[in-house]
């Protein structure tokens, strides 16, 4: 009798979780939607309404006919009550902001930080700064989302390695941030977060199989397989930055040779611009460092140099990806962050080398497109991770 109370209320509360996320994905829906949606039967989509509804989760809306003297009422998620902190966290600056669980952004920065200064300094900066912007914000933020580069160990919740920023791999986040603000936090690899925020927010939930491609300085893959994240054993599934595409080539940080992220990333599309505008005959033909988003503005204007390296960088990507293609089999690829920066020319480059390394039916039948979420993909994908977490466990986060 035991088991089956427990059963019961878990069983409860999977009902309940079904129906928020149909909600939220189908606003201004029916119960008689719902149903359809759901395979609950109508009978139960009642029940669970009335509660939400007396919880103040969901409310009635406006109605619409349905035939003759006959009027459905709607059903709206008060998605608007519910904010989540987002925190993602880079090599050269931690994004801060605050969302509600229909992507409406209330407030946003950006702390640069510097591998100088160590990981727990830039730890402590952002709480800080967090505080402020809580301060601000003035209302009820339910919970704290992360996205962090990889490789991520989801088991444990430590970024296990950040190329170019020692001693991060020491810091417990999740543990910080909860100290400061008793809130709940979840943290996840950027590319995972990013591609929640896509099947959210770009109409991408008929789009069952999916890769994320996510490439700045470092390069990795938010997998969807069968409509969920696939994260693996430990969460390192999709770090295809640190797979080698050349195993004599030069030793990455990670303690392989010839990684992925040493040919395809925005690090190596500095290398490349400078092997392009440097002229032995001239030891000043390029002086300083040119970062590559000042490259990524030449290529936009057209630069030979730039559009030379830009092309040869992405199509490093490319021969990366195609491995993934290749092993998954997905409908859809999406790329985004700082290497898609540099205008036409990226998808250009993307579709010849697609079209050359993959099979001609592979090619034919995929969906290759740019992320075009608004602002920062990853850091409001963070926020998604969170609220996705609250969606799952309403009893805990949702019922008064």
């Amino acid at each position: 009798m035991k088991w089956t109370s427990i059963n019961q209320e878990l069983q409860k509360e999977n009902n309940i979780s079904v129906v928020m996320h149909a909600l939220r994905a189908n606003d201004r829906c029916t119960r008689i939607g719902l149903s359809e949606i759901t395979g609950l039967t109508q009978a139960s989509i009642t029940k669970i309404v009335a509660q939400l509804i007396e919880w103040g989760v969901v409310s009635e809306v406006d109605s619409v006919g349905v035939g003759v003297g006959r009027k459905a009422i709607c059903l709206h998620l008060n998605s608007e009550k519910y904010h989540a902190v987002s925190v993602r966290i880079n090599r050269k600056y931690i994004n801060l902001a605050i969302y509600d669980m229909d992507g409406r952004l209330y407030d946003m920065e950006q702390c640069e930080i510097s591998f100088l200064d160590g990981a727990q300094v830039s730890m402590d900066h952002m709480i800080a700064r967090l505080k402020d912007m809580l301060a601000r914000f003035g209302r009820t933020v339910q919970c704290i989302g992360v996205a962090v580069p990889g490789p991520f160990n989801y088991k444990t919740g430590r970024i296990s390695l950040m190329s170019g920023f020692p001693g991060w791999n020491e810091i417990d986040i999740k543990g910080q941030l909860e100290d400061a603000f008793h809130r709940p936090v979840y943290i996840d690899h950027d590319a995972n977060c990013g591609a929640l925020a896509e099947m959210w927010y770009s109409n991408a939930d008929n789009v069952s199989d999916m890769l994320f491609i996510c490439a700045d300085r470092g390069i990795g893959a938010g997998l969807i397989l069968n409509s969920s994240l696939y994260r693996g054993s430990y969460g390192f599934a999709g770090e295809f930055g640190h797979a080698s595409i050349n195993i004599f080539g030069p030793r990455c940080e990670c303690g392989n040779r010839g990684c992925l992220e040493l040919f395809g990333s925005t690090v190596a599309l500095e290398n490349a611009y400078r092997q392009e505008v440097f002229n032995p005959l001239k030891p000043n033909s390029l002086l300083g460092h040119i970062p590559a988003g000042e490259i990524l503005a030449r290529v936009r204007s057209g630069e030979p140099a730039a559009c030379n390296a830009y092309a040869k960088t992405v199509g490093y990507l490319c021969f990366g990806v195609v491995g993934l293609i290749n092993a998954l089999n997905p409908g859809t690829v999406v790329f985004a962050d700082k290497i898609i920066n540099g205008g036409d020319l990226f998808l250009s480059v993307v579709h010849e080398s697609f079209k050359q390394y993959l099979m001609p039916e592979i090619y034919k039948n995929l969906n290759v497109k740019l992320c075009e979420l608004d602002g920062d993909p990853m850091l409001l994908g963070a926020s998604v991770l969170a609220f996705d977490q609250m969606l799952r466990n309403p009893l805990t986060y949702l019922k008064p």
